[in-house]
């Protein structure tokens, strides 16, 4: 008796897009379509970059992915849950803008509060021990969060993202404040944990660095997801050539 072949399993994508689009204040005189038809799919383990001009969706976006705000259309998944959902909120982690100050709250105790609600119980502290060292952090753990420098509390956000064990975390320009040897050190920890399997989502203005980091990189633009970049031998400045060729068409047309 022949046996069947088995087909192989498809893999499930970090982040899967399928014609999102969003528009805002629809029923008024001048609404803003933010989003328009939007597709992409990420891989596990994959550093993908997100880049386009100031008010391209890109902020629209990845507050759709995070599940933070509803599309209009289509359908998102992450890792084959829907964005808002409890298991798909266990498998993310975000480093955006909103760093938190008070004189009250130190470093230590502010790791340790989000360390409970992630229920890292007995391992919080080796996980908090080991990312503030990552960050060179370990000597600001009793400063007050007021106290941070920007670059500091930009750090904090990032160890914050990565606390526990996220299997998809997303960067909102993680490098804008930091110096040049702490954006070293965010390389290098990136490098290290996509080789554990950890994806990326970066947006980020930053072109050099989103070709020093990422894989991939996605130019969105008026809403539209225009270009698909695979980075692998990818000339140095080949993206700022890519980005003002995008912005010359935009101009003509």
């Amino acid at each position: 008796m022949r046996r069947k072949k088995l087909l192989p399993t498809p893999e499930i994508l970090a982040i899967s897009v399928q014609n999102i689009s969003k528009t805002f204040r629809p029923r008024s005189k001048n609404p803003v379509q933010a989003l328009k038809n939007v597709t992409f799919a990420v891989p596990k383990g994959e550093v993908v970059g997100l880049i386009g001009p100031n008010g391209a969706g890109k902020s629209t976006l990845l507050r759709i992915l995070l599940g933070f705000l509803d599309a209009d259309e289509g359908k998102v998944a992450l890792f084959e849950h829907d964005p808002e959902s409890l298991m798909a909120r266990r498998l993310t982690g975000y480093q955006g803008d909103s760093q938190f100050r008070t004189p009250t709250l130190t470093v230590q105790t502010f790791l340790e509060l989000h360390a409970h609600l992630l229920n890292l119980n007995g391992s919080a502290k080796d996980n908090i021990d080991t990312l503030l060292k990552e960050f060179n952090l370990s000597n600001a753990s009793n400063f007050s969060l007021s106290s941070l420098s920007k670059g500091m509390r930009q750090k904090l956000e990032l160890v914050l993202a990565f606390l526990g064990t996220p299997r998809l975390v997303f960067l909102d320009e993680p490098t804008a404040s930091l110096d040049p040897p702490s954006v070293f050190e965010l390389r290098d920890f990136l490098e290290v944990r996509k080789k554990t399997g950890v994806t990326v989502f970066f947006s980020s203005h930053n072109l050099s660095e989103v070709e020093n980091v990422c894989d991939r990189v996605l130019f969105i633009s008026n809403g539209a997801v225009l270009a698909d970049y695979d980075m692998k031998k990818r000339k140095r400045g080949f993206l700022e050539k890519a980005f003002r060729t995008h912005l010359m068409e935009k101009a003509s047309s």
